[in-house]
């Protein structure tokens, strides 16, 4: 299998590091960068990329069997569309920035016969996995999630808060409560483009609160949950699990190369994929519905 990596910010140098590693596994063949950037290409091919390109339409002369989309936000639709004549996707979160361009892309996919799938890593954490077995499918009363980190680079890049920190535990929360029916109770949102959201949400019966903020000097990513019968605070920036007060270290694997095997196992019909263009589109309807504050949102119709 070979990879083509587009866009080597440090989320695409992350994938090109994880790919070599693979690489020398034989899990693939042939690992390739794309970016505008010459010195960037430089330190791809200092991780391990065999080749390089400064425009990646030179690359599909090598016929990648999977593109690694890493560009920033704005651009994922139309280097997504692009591609996806070609090969099978992994998109960075969130899957473009714009609704109508999922589901343009969902449509594209299905008419191809392509493999889309959506980075949503936290998938992976082994926190949220030791949470979701612990719990085994008993739909929470309440959920609260905050997700805080310092931006550092150019929020335009991101798109907005919702679309950079927000959108992992939306992803979470839809997972969990696995329920169609959403309402947008109430919403606060700062800054132009968004830096600080608080949502208020009903998932089916769940009732769940969203905080996420690029405006903050700390690091955040907890989510704490009410059953009927016990109370958990995951720490997944920790991997800290507290289950009524009881605390439980959570080791594990390192996320990206997890979620990377996932795909290449799903690909080859050794697994079943659980992070989808579906999944990544559920989660970007929500953000939407957010964002311009609509009441409810049938996440059921909208791949119909």
């Amino acid at each position: 299998m070979k990879v083509l990596v587009v866009g080597i910010g440090s989320m695409g140098l992350n994938h090109i590091k994880v790919l070599a590693q693979l690489k020398r596994e034989g899990l693939i063949t042939e690992v390739y960068a794309a970016d505008i950037d010459k010195q960037r290409l430089e330190m791809a091919k200092g991780q391990g990329a065999d080749l390089t390109f400064t425009d990646y339409h030179d690359a599909m002369t090598h016929k990648p069997d999977l593109g690694i989309i890493a560009v920033p936000t704005a651009l994922h639709y139309v280097v997504a569309s692009e591609l996806i004549n070609s090969m099978d996707l992994l998109i960075e979160k969130p899957v473009t920035e714009k609704l109508e361009e999922a589901l343009d892309l969902y449509r594209k996919s299905k008419n191809l016969g392509r493999r889309v799938f959506v980075g949503h890593i936290e998938r992976f954490n082994p926190v949220y996995k030791a949470l979701i077995n612990d719990i085994d499918n008993e739909k929470p009363i309440y959920m609260v999630s905050m997700r805080i980190n310092r931006l550092r680079g150019n929020p335009r890049s991101y798109g907005n808060v919702l679309l950079d920190l927000g959108i992992h535990d939306i992803d979470l929360a839809l997972n969990i409560v696995n329920e169609d029916r959403v309402s947008i109770l109430s919403a606060v949102l700062r800054g132009e483009p968004i830096t600080t959201a608080w949502a208020l949400l009903s998932i089916g019966d769940t009732i769940y609160s969203l905080h996420a903020s690029w405006d903050y000097d700390v690091r955040v990513r907890k989510i704490h949950m009410t059953l009927r019968n016990r109370y958990y605070e995951a720490d997944l920036l920790n991997r800290v699990l507290i289950r009524d007060g009881t605390k439980h270290v959570i080791e594990g694997p390192d996320q990206l190369r997890q979620e990377l095997i996932h795909v290449i196992n799903a690909l080859r019909g050794v697994e079943k994929p659980i992070i989808d263009i579906t999944e990544g589109i559920r989660a970007l309807a929500v953000i939407n519905g957010i964002i311009t504050k609509s009441p409810t949102i049938d996440l059921g119709e909208l791949l119909t």
